[in-house]
């Protein structure tokens, strides 16, 4: 017997929310991969990989009964596009803003650690 198609349009909303995290998870790494080296982009971007690797591998194993179709793979890339198209637009000016503070504050604590480290000599 087939699966019931109530657990198909379930499967396939869930997809696409998973394709919605991945975008925002990578808007998310987008803003300290512009402001860091080459050598740690490289790391950041490879751990967005490993984590929408994984995520897709939990999703076909709690979701999917251990498989992965093409609809799934088509519905949570359409999802990761819907994002970048929709609304990333609006969320990534917003990250790079908050990105911006928190480097603001970690070279306040770096001047005041100096500050410190120069005292104690």
């Amino acid at each position: 017997m087939g699966t019931p198609l109530r657990t198909q349009a379930l499967r396939l909303v869930l997809a696409l929310l998973l394709g919605l995290g991945e975008g925002l998870l990578y808007d998310l790494l987008r803003p300290p991969r512009w402001r860091l080296r080459a050598a740690a982009a490289f790391a950041l971007a490879a751990l967005f990989c490993v984590l929408c690797g994984a995520a897709l591998f939990l999703f076909a194993m709690s979701f999917g009964d251990g498989r992965l179709g093409i609809g799934a793979l088509a519905a949570a890339w359409t999802g990761f596009l819907a994002y970048h198209w929709l609304l990333s637009p609006r969320l990534l000016p917003l990250f790079v803003k908050i990105f911006q503070y928190l480097g603001y504050i970690l070279d306040y604590f770096k001047k005041i650690l100096k500050k410190v480290a120069d005292f104690e000599k």
